[in-house]
């Protein structure tokens, strides 16, 4: 029994690390649906529980809100590091001061390998543009 949980567990870190370029986008799409399922439970329970053609869904409502808000509530602290680690990005990918970059390098570049390949090339483009880092050679 052991051996099976841990084949599957091994499945989704395989999975989730070949997916590391998607990971913002997926944990975006979790956990914004997860609050729009929330704010749609929260105005079935408030708004049309009393509706006659509303009130068989009352259940359902209850059993999506409490998944809905356990996985944002396990998603959310991750995906807020994320969209952190994109706008830390972001703001040194903004900024055009060779000194400025040069302080915040180390940062952005392990914002930028926790987001994936494409964010990776991104910074190292800025970083040949402020003169920090050598173009590569085109054969």
């Amino acid at each position: 029994m052991a051996g099976r949980a841990s084949k599957k567990e091994g499945f989704l870190k395989n999975w989730w690390k070949s997916k590391q370029d998607a990971h913002l986008r997926i944990l975006s799409t979790v956990f914004l649906s997860c609050i729009a399922i929330i704010i749609s439970c929260i105005i079935q329970l408030a708004i049309l529980r009393g509706s006659p053609a509303w009130d068989d869904y009352t259940t359902a409502s209850w059993v999506l809100l409490i998944i809905a808000g356990l996985v944002a509530i396990w998603i959310g602290p991750e995906f807020i590091h994320y969209v952190g680690q994109f706008n830390l990005l972001n703001d040194v990918l903004a900024t055009t001061a060779r000194s400025e970059v040069s302080r915040r390098r180390s940062e952005a570049q392990e914002a930028a390998r926790l987001l994936g390949t494409k964010h990776m090339e991104r910074l190292n483009e800025h970083l040949v543009e402020v003169g920090l880092k050598r173009a590569k050679k085109k054969s």
